[in-house]
Parts: C-alpha cells; sequence; structure tokens
C-alpha cells in the first residue's frame, strides 16, 4: 500500500501550500490539477483532518495543514539529506570520521576552522573531534576511538596498516616568571639548579599505553596539570618551572622570561596518522592539505615548525 508520506505526496503539500492553488501547483509539478486533488483528498482521508480550506480562486492551509506541511517540509530535507549522503558514500566520502588532535595543536579557533573547511568540502560527513596529551593520541587511535590523528608524537607503536606523514614540530622554551630566583642566575642554568624547583608537567592522556613524560629532572617535585595554558599560568604565578611551546611562550609576551639551559628540550615532531590504506575522499584530502602548501598546514603554521626529524616528546 502505497504511503500518504511518500516523497511526492508531500512534495505536492508543500507545493499546494506555497502557490496557493492546485492548478498552479499541478503546472509547476509538471501534473495534472486532478492528481494534485486527488494527493491532496487521499492525504486528509488518510489522516482524517481537513488540510486546506477551498475558496473560489485559491486555498488556505488549515490549523492542521500547518501543522503537516512542517513536518512535510522536514521530511523532504530528510529525504534530500539521505540521498546526497548516499551518493557521497557511493562517491568514496566516508559517513564520519572521527579526529583526535593533540592537545599541542588543540584551540577552539583552530579547530573551529578544520570542521569549517571540512563542512565545505564534504558536507555529508559527519564529524567528530576529541584532543589528547602525549601517547593518550596514541591510544585513542589504536583503539578505533579515532580514524584520524592530528599531531601523533613520533615513533609510533609496532604493527601493520598505520600510515604516518609528519606535519611539523612543536619547538621548547624554558619559561619562568620574571622574578623567580632562577631568572636572576647567569645562563645556562645548570640541571642541579633547575631541581630545586618545582616542575609543572601536563599529565599524558593514555589509558592502555606507556605514559610519556615531557621534561623532567630526577628527584625533581611535580606538579600535574591537565594542558599546556594551565601550566602557562602555574609558571606566570611563580609556582614552578618548566618548558613551553615557544607560540605559549610567545602569547605570555612580558608575564614570562626565557632562559638558556644546560641540556635544552629538544623539538617534538608531531605526525599526521591514518589508517592504510586511506581510501576515503575525507582522509585523504586531509592528507594532502598537510603537504607544505596545503590549506591545513596553514591553518596550523601558527604552531609547528618544518625541521628534521629528532627526538621526540
Amino acid at each position: 500500500m502505497n504511503s500518504i508520506f511518500s516523497e511526492e505526496n508531500l512534495q505536492v503539500l508543500t507545493t499546494v501550500a506555497r502557490c496557493h492553488s492546485f492548478s498552479q501547483a499541478a503546472a509547476e509539478l509538471g501534473v495534472t490539477t486532478s492528481a494534485v486533488s486527488y494527493a491532496i483528498k487521499r492525504m486528509e482521508t488518510g489522516l482524517e483532518a481537513k488540510l486546506f480550506i477551498r475558496h473560489a480562486r485559491r486555498v488556505e492551509l488549515t490549523e492542521s495543514g500547518h501543522f503537516f506541511q512542517q513536518k512535510a517540509l522536514a521530511l523532504l530535507e530528510d529525504f534530500r539529506a539521505i540521498k546526497q549522503g548516499v551518493d557521497a558514500v557511493e562517491q568514496g566520502v566516508e559517513a564520519r570520521v572521527r579526529i583526535c588532535i593533540n592537545h599541542l595543536l588543540f584551540t577552539p579557533h583552530h579547530t573551529a576552522r578544520l570542521l569549517q573547511r571540512l563542512k565545505k568540502q564534504f558536507p555529508t560527513c559527519q564529524v567528530t573531534i576529541t584532543q589528547e596529551v602525549y601517547n593518550g593520541v596514541w591510544d585513542a587511535f589504536i583503539h578505533h576511538q579515532a580514524t584520524i590523528a592530528i599531531g601523533a608524537p613520533d615513533a609510533p607503536p609496532q604493527g601493520g596498516g598505520i600510515e604516518c606523514l609528519e606535519i611539523g614540530c612543536i619547538r621548547w622554551q624554558f619559561a619562568i616568571a620574571p622574578d623567580h630566583p632562577l631568572a636572576r642566575l647567569p645562563q645556562p642554568i645548570s640541571e642541579s639548579q633547575m631541581r630545586r624547583y618545582t616542575n609543572i608537567m601536563v599529565a599524558d592522556t593514555a589509558l592502555t599505553l606507556n605514559q610519556r613524560v615531557g621534561w623532567l629532572l630526577h628527584g625533581q617535585e611535580v606538579i600535574l596539570v591537565p594542558d599546556f595554558h594551565t601550566k602557562c599560568q602555574c609558571q606566570i604565578l611563580g609556582e614552578g618551572i618548566g618548558f613551553l611551546p615557544d607560540y605559549i611562550v610567545s602569547e605570555a609576551g612580558e608575564k614570562l622570561v626565557t632562559r638558556q639551559v644546560d641540556n635544552p628540550r629538544r623539538d617534538s615532531p608531531l605526525l599526521l596518522v591514518t589508517r592504510q590504506p586511506a581510501s576515503g575522499q575525507v582522509t585523504q584530502w586531509i592528507q594532502q592539505q598537510f603537504a607544505p602548501e596545503g590549506e591545513l598546514s596553514a591553518l596550523y603554521q601558527d604552531f609547528l615548525h618544518r625541521a628534521n626529524k629528532t627526538d621526540g616528546m
């Protein structure tokens, strides 16, 4: 039995409501006026409600008709979205991607820009964004909580089926409050001098992999914080010391001073990680756009430096 909620019937109803005329709606739809009248009558019978008030030269929606029209418009939009989504999947566009971003590259601004570019390019793809710290990125990827990882620390876990692209590195600066005792010492500052003061450290979010330690001296007291901006604020207040990404130090301005130290922290290479082979168009586009001249490479240039591979986090 044909449903009164078929796409054709809903198109008839919404067109009549917009045109206020059976005959004009018929002309627009390319059918006869009697066909339009029959479809409306059939819907009214099925719903046991009058949808239109018939006047001599025009028709008007009843209250029930207004309600049904709004639902019909929503259903027609669902039909359109379903068709568009099926077509996109047939063309190789993933129905859904889950992207995990290293906290070092995560800000609301940059993440919103990333989503804006993805939705413009692939409007049917459902995108989910999460963030993790250090090996938490690998943890999310390996356990299929993410299909793409942006900024995974280098040296991927052993195992096949993983494709990695180095997208740049984070550069670190030893930064402290201007009135911190270490700020008055000659440079480079020795490890024995730094060891006296608390290290503010961001906690690795890995649950099943070994958690990484960004920088810590033997015997040094530690305060663990959830993110680098909290770490920065602690160091501004003089509550501890440590290395920060150069862009965070730059943002802090005169609230922090940098110092040369013995054994400075090396640059941290970051990777774009996908599953191999990357057959989906969204994944392939992200890979292409992290090339040196790509859109995403430009988006994240605020954080990333191009450099030769070094020992990581």
